[in-house]
């Protein structure tokens, strides 16, 4: 099967990530099944979609007309084994619980066609445990998308021990016809490249705001407005080929020792939790948060990521 030949997709997950996952292949011309276990949660995923089309519409992204007709291509569903049946392409967007998942790989198992190709969106749980579950492990797969999905090109793809090539390739090809930008996990460890890169920065965050070298503000400024920039286009390693390699095993064979090793959560990050800052859904995090704060603060996001995604683009189209 080749990407072009996907035409029926399962998302079973409605949330934040199942929701903009459904969305971009509505997007991509596929009848989208979406499923989740109440209505009241299908009717906030379908909300989540006209938002999210609503914004490219707004960015002159995505035509109105198009974006209505994307939606129409969505049937949510609360019925899981109808879901499944004649699908040719599955994504399971639940909790990152690996309990739960091993429970539903089970049931996609039993319902979806034998050549059904399962994905996962885990952000970083072992696919090759979830392809375990199921009498098809050559065609289970990662399939991350970052959020918010319908702004974040980045997808990775990551192969379980016992992912086929062909399965692999596949799954490339679907991220490339969404207009993706995907990346190849070769090997099953946990948090893929994405996260494994995002949560190095944070420990070092964490432990400079710890050690009272900083405040969070700046911290987040000396990021923001400093290698933030340029790793939003160019990423760490050809940043690394631009200033000059010799110069940056100068910095690093004096400033890796002083860098954070912690094996284990930072006490700084552990200590907020346990007070109940839980960040912007509790109110206070690092920072505090009204309730005219959130909606402010993801509306400047999107406006960033969007013009981001424009640059991307049209570099993509050189």
């Amino acid at each position: 099967m080749k990407a072009a030949d996907i035409k029926i997709v399962t998302v079973v997950g409605a949330g934040t990530m199942g929701a903009g996952i459904a969305g971009e292949f509505a997007r991509a011309g596929c009848n989208v099944r979406l499923v989740d276990t109440t209505d009241a949660f299908l009717e906030r995923g379908m909300s989540l979609i006209a938002g999210a089309q609503t914004a490219l519409v707004g960015a002159k992204c995505l035509t109105a007309k198009d974006a209505r007709a994307a939606q129409k291509r969505i049937r949510p569903t609360t019925d899981l084994k109808a879901a499944c049946a004649g699908t040719q392409l599955l994504i399971e967007a639940v909790s990152e619980n690996m309990t739960v998942k091993r429970q539903m790989f089970r049931q996609f198992d039993a319902f979806c066609p034998k050549k059904t190709a399962l994905a996962s969106n885990t952000s970083g749980l072992s696919i090759t445990a979830m392809g375990r579950l199921t009498k098809r492990p050559n065609l289970v797969a990662g399939l991350h998308f970052w959020n918010p999905p319908h702004l974040i090109p980045l997808v990775e793809v990551t192969q379980g021990k016992r992912t086929a090539p062909a399965t692999t390739k596949l799954l490339l090809d679907v991220c490339r016809r969404l207009g993706k930008r995907p990346v190849l996990v070769k090997h099953d460890v946990p948090g893929f490249i994405g996260n494994r890169l995002q949560f190095a920065v944070v420990r070092e965050a964490l432990h400079i705001l710890s050690e009272g070298i900083a405040s969070a503000e700046d911290i987040d400024t000396a990021m923001t407005a400093g290698p933030g920039l340029r790793y939003g286009l160019l990423g760490p390693l050809r940043t690394a080929d631009l200033g000059g390699l010799d110069i940056f095993l100068a910095i690093s064979q004096y400033l890796f020792p002083e860098l954070s090793a912690e094996t284990t959560a930072p006490v700084a990050l552990r200590r907020l939790v346990e007070k109940g800052r839980l960040g912007a859904k509790s109110g206070r995090g690092f920072y505090g948060y009204s309730k005219a704060d959130l909606p402010r603060i993801l509306a400047q996001r999107d406006r960033v990521l969007l013009g981001f995604l424009k640059v991307l683009r049209d570099e993509q189209d050189r």
